[in-house]
């Protein structure tokens, strides 16, 4: 027997690790199978490009271009080994081996019903070395393991109408107990009946699940297709320019906004329709499968159809039905789009008279002369208070608003005409009064736009963010709209109402509106006011 098994192991090929089928010798003295030989040839040429392979034993190098001849010895002895295994009877005989190659294939010597293969004397041998191979059952060689039980090998001739089971009579055994206390067990012929009125209800079942996707399928369009034109019917228009104005600026920062929604949300309903579409074409799968069935005769057929395990959440229709449910709550949900409407549209006619702004006294630079109403405010060659306010700032020439803002929507104009250069824009209470960071966008405390004559160009600012443009002619009248609540702070042209440029901040703190009348500190003497001015709407 041992020099048995050593014959069998000298005759493997060490590429396909099966017995030898063609063999050719490389002139190193290996054999291997004639296919293999091409297989590693073409590997060479096809990848490494090179007109030569190696042997996969020793490594030694072989042409490409060599003619291989045939080990007629080897062949032969391949071939008495083959009839020996014939005539010695060990297997079936009419049943070939699964895994063995070539035309004459040796016979089985055993069938396994866990794998549902069939082994010559070579290839069973995992089957009785291997721990985890010798928990299958090997049988005599059979062409049908499938109407045996893979527990025992014995043919399937019961059927457990509890657990929905086919048994053997070695399942009935004492040792067996599962299928005897309270268990209703019958032969397996009696089950046809059973089976097709089990398949009958769970096809009636499946029907309406069906019905019930397609129907879900159809809200879920006519949800989708709502939802499009509902935003369609959400444009901004019918009002005056200047509310026109701040619509757009609004439109613009919220469609970057409603983009990324927009995006999940139609994500969100695509991937719920795939889950539709994937449960109603196991439902249809299931559908035909059980049509089918009811025409079967063979009880054994039946019940391996009833237990395939795709279709098992399938069969209880209220199963079937809460998971189509679940998905439609998810839908019905409203969508995070509507969620996060502008607050303009409940708030347009009771926000846009425009803010009444007044000038903060107490945080004005010395140099800075306020009007009586501190609504105006220009430069002046002599300071005007000499005091240690802290609030106040001391560099700069800037003054804060009296009044934050806190929430809601704001509007204010200021007239900067004959000023050489100036700023404008919103800050934190605490932005420094000291330099550096007292210069109006130079610090993530506030955010401004600014001019001067001398470059001829606007200036938008926040912290490390600098974006420079020129303009036609420099403004007269600056409008600032705010939306807190959005963070969209923007600046425009207010005599052309023209948009100059547009902040989209992460407002975390109440802020206040910031003045600089004069930007440049060496620059030359203005006496002109910068003033502001309620704009209201008409």
């Amino acid at each position: 027997m041992q020099s048995g098994i050593a014959l069998d192991e000298e005759l493997i090929c060490a590429v396909c690790h099966d017995i030898f089928v063609e063999p050719v010798t490389l002139p190193c003295g290996h054999n291997f199978c004639e296919t293999c030989v091409q297989q590693l040839k073409k590997m060479s040429l096809g990848r490494r490009r090179k007109l030569e392979f190696t042997c996969p034993l020793c490594l030694a190098p072989c042409d490409t271009r060599i003619h291989l001849k045939k080990n007629v010895v080897l062949h032969n002895i391949i071939e008495k080994y083959h009839q020996l295994h014939l005539s010695s009877g060990s297997g079936s005989g009419d049943i070939p081996c699964s895994v063995c190659k070539g035309q004459q294939r040796l016979p089985a010597e055993k069938s396994c019903v866990s794998c549902g293969e069939s082994y010559c004397t070579l290839h069973v041998m995992p089957h009785l070395e291997n721990e985890f191979f010798r928990q299958h059952v090997l049988v005599k060689p059979t062409t049908d393991t499938s109407r045996l039980c893979k527990e025992h090998g014995k043919d399937l001739e019961l059927y457990c109408k509890t657990d929905r089971t086919p048994l053997c009579v070695y399942c009935m055994l004492p040792a067996e107990a599962e299928h005897l206390a309270g268990h209703d067990v019958v032969k397996l012929g009696e089950t046809v009946n059973i089976v097709k009125a089990d398949c009958q209800a769970t096809l009636a079942s499946i029907k309406e699940s069906c019905s019930e996707v397609t129907a879900s399928l159809l809200k879920m369009e006519e949800s989708v297709s709502f939802a499009k034109e509902d935003l369609k019917r959400q444009q901004y228009t019918g009002f005056l320019n200047k509310i026109k104005l701040f619509l757009t600026i609004e439109e613009e920062a919220w469609q970057k906004r409603f983009s990324v929604d927009m995006m999940l949300d139609s994500r969100r309903i695509k991937c719920k329709v795939e889950n539709l579409k994937l449960l109603q074409g196991r439902l249809q799968e299931a559908k035909e499968a059980l049509e089918k069935a009811l025409i079967l005769q063979d009880p054994l057929t039946l019940l391996q159809l009833m237990k395939t395990a795709d279709w098992s959440d399938l069969f209880q229709r209220e199963v079937c039905s809460s998971k189509i449910q679940k998905v439609m709550d998810s839908v019905n949900s409203p969508s995070s789009i509507f969620k996060r409407r502008p607050p303009v549209f409940g708030s347009l006619a009771g926000v846009f008279p425009g803010d009444e702004i007044k000038l903060d006294p107490k945080t004005a630079h010395p140099q800075l002369q306020l009007s009586e109403e501190c609504t105006a405010v220009c430069v002046t060659c002599d300071k005007h208070v000499d005091d240690n306010n802290s609030e106040r700032f001391s560099s700069s020439y800037c003054v804060l608003g009296s009044n934050a803002f806190k929430r809601g929507l704001h509007y204010w104009e200021v007239t900067v005409r004959d000023l050489a250069s100036w700023a404008l824009g919103i800050a934190y209470h605490s932005i420094s009064r000291d330099p550096p960071g007292c210069n109006l966008g130079s610090d993530d405390k506030s955010w401004a736009l600014s001019y001067s004559d001398s470059t001829g160009q606007l200036c938008a600012q926040h912290d490390q963010h600098v974006f420079s443009f020129t303009t036609e002619r420099a403004p007269e009248k600056i409008g600032l709209f705010l939306d807190k609540d959005s963070g969209i702070f923007s600046f425009y042209n207010a005599d052309v109402l023209k948009c100059l440029y547009t902040f989209y901040c992460d407002l975390k703190w109440p802020v206040f509106p910031v003045f600089c009348p004069k930007l440049v500190k060496d620059g030359k003497f203005v006496s002109a006011a910068m003033k502001i001015e309620n704009p209201g709407f008409v």
